[in-house]
């Protein structure tokens, strides 16, 4: 397995996009599965580890809050997660030069945000003032892994992040298990080795090297997320914010509900990985149909049980809100990848209606548990508003799949006229836009003096397959496919598959060349 292999030092053949050079100690090792890529799932799942370790722990900051304010740091991480996506949102363009910069932030926040100690008059300000730091370095962190996933594993993406879930569970399963002395530093460990991982990759994976700079106004132009995407994805964070309020409270909270919390979303997770993996059932547009009357139908027992047991439709809510919450990150990414935007501004804007969604849920969890604001009917009422809410909004939106791609038939791209011109702004069956694929293929092919099976590969590799799916599906060695990859590679002068992958898509064939 160590030994050297056709192909593996094909991204330092030549100059790097924008003038930069590959360092020829780095490597493009494709075995049967790419073990860069597999390295960045685990590191990416230390980073929602992270994330989910501090949404659903209560002293995640090493302070004790008094009972009538169990959620104050949680809303300054809610605040400080809203602050880091917009301001990533808005310095995209400059951020994607500089990616060193988010990874700094992630660095020096993941460190400060476990800061112990402080006198007990500074106690609250300093871990509101932690779980800030917690925020800004999470938004930063993870907008580099969502970008890592949309490019590296482009055609993959929603299996990635269904696995990455799974594991993330699974690492939290650690934060219930140790001393609550602790727990601080367990999430240091997760946001160390989350940052460790991606700085591994940095100095050993050379395709990050050639991470794509898309212009913010380029990325915005293709974009076709509308409101009613944004606001499910607001709808779906409402749930799990007033879900989680009501698991932060200091009468409901027991360490069975905490084990039952984790066993129960590490349960959806799997869900979501054997459906990725398997039948592609839950689909955004099928969970938008399903989960805001679940969700109304847990939220509504609150107004049955006495206020020990309001836990256990919280619990439920927050799980099911799952569904939405990675649902709302599978279709984030697929739009990143199917209509080449920039990942860094389109996760970040995505994100922002998240975190809008859960400050508004965390609202309407204090004004339903904690506060007086309609007497002694003030649970009732707010339930009711809530639940009133879910059900018009989903009675509202149709049942069409508002992100592109999850149930067209046909595409607006580009039709080949009868006498192979090119015919733009018209409705494209499948089957006309993938022979418009291979025409392109044949043409870059030809332009190159590419062999046959040179093409095949070719066809697959600019489709996002790698090198084991190529092997398995022209039925050739792992050698050879390796050898034909680098062939292409030298042939097209591209370093690696998504410069070959750019190279097929801007091609013209009604000019004659390449762009």
């Amino acid at each position: 397995m160590g030994a050297d292999l056709p192909g593996r030092d094909a991204a330092a053949q030549g100059p790097a996009q924008d003038g930069r050079k590959r360092s020829s100690q780095k490597k493009n090792e494709w075995f049967f599965v790419n073990p860069y890529l597999i390295v960045g799932i685990v590191g990416a799942s230390f980073c929602f580890a992270w994330f989910f370790s501090i949404l659903l722990t209560p002293d995640f900051v090493h302070v004790g809050l008094d009972g009538n304010s169990p959620s104050l740091p949680h809303v300054a991480f809610a605040l400080a997660l809203l602050v880091a996506y917009l301001a990533i949102w808005c310095f995209s363009n400059a951020l994607q030069r500089h990616r060193g910069v988010l990874l700094g932030v992630a660095m020096v926040c993941g460190l400060a945000g476990t800061v112990p100690g402080g006198g007990a008059s500074f106690e609250l300000a300093l871990s509101l003032a932690r779980a800030a730091c917690a925020g800004v370095g999470i938004a930063s962190l993870m907008t580099l892994w969502a970008e890592f996933l949309c490019v590296m594993l482009n055609g993959q993406v929603r299996v990635a992040v269904a696995s990455l879930l799974v594991l993330a569970f699974l690492w939290y399963a650690g934060v219930l298990m140790v001393d609550a002395r602790f727990v601080p530093y367990v999430m240091l460990a997760f946001a160390v080795l989350s940052i460790g991982v991606y700085v591994f990759l940095r100095l050993n994976f050379s395709l990050m090297d050639a991470m794509p700079l898309i212009d913010a106004k380029e990325s915005d132009g293709r974009l076709q997320i509308t409101w009613k995407p944004s606001l499910l994805t607001v709808m779906g964070s409402v749930a799990q914010g007033f879900a989680l309020y009501g698991l932060l409270l200091p009468e409901v909270r027991t360490p069975v509900l905490s084990f039952a919390l984790e066993g129960l979303c590490l349960v959806v997770v799997v869900l979501l990985l054997v459906d990725s993996l398997k039948s592609l059932v839950l689909k955004e547009s099928f969970i938008r149909r399903l989960f805001l009357p679940v969700l109304a139908a847990c939220i509504l027992t609150l107004l049955f049980l006495p206020a020990q047991l309001r836990g256990w439709p919280c619990l439920l809510a927050f799980a099911f809100a799952l569904l939405p919450y990675a649902s709302a990150i599978f279709a984030t990414c697929e739009h990143v990848v199917r209509c080449r935007l920039s990942a860094v501004r389109t996760f970040a804007g995505a994100r922002l209606y998240a975190v809008v969604g859960l400050l508004l849920g965390l609202g309407a969890g204090w004004l339903a548990f904690t506060s007086r604001a309609f007497g002694d009917v003030t649970l009732q009422v707010s339930v009711v508003v809530i639940v009133m809410f879910f059900i018009l909004v989903s009675t509202t939106l149709s049942t069409k799949s508002f992100y592109p791609g999850e149930n067209e038939p046909v595409s607006s791209v580009v039709r080949i006229g009868p006498a192979g011109e090119i015919l733009r702004g018209e409705a494209v069956h499948e089957e006309e836009a993938k022979n418009y694929f291979q025409q392109k293929c044949a043409a870059v092919s030809e332009h190159y003096g590419l062999t046959t099976r040179q093409t095949e590969v070719l066809h697959l590799l600019a489709k996002g397959r790698n090198a084991a799916y190529i092997q398995k599906q022209l039925v050739i060695s792992q050698h050879t496919a390796k050898a034909h990859i680098y062939s292409i590679y030298k042939k097209t002068e591209t370093h690696s598959q998504q410069d070959l992958m750019d190279l097929v898509e801007a091609w013209r064939l009604d000019e004659g060349g390449r762009p």
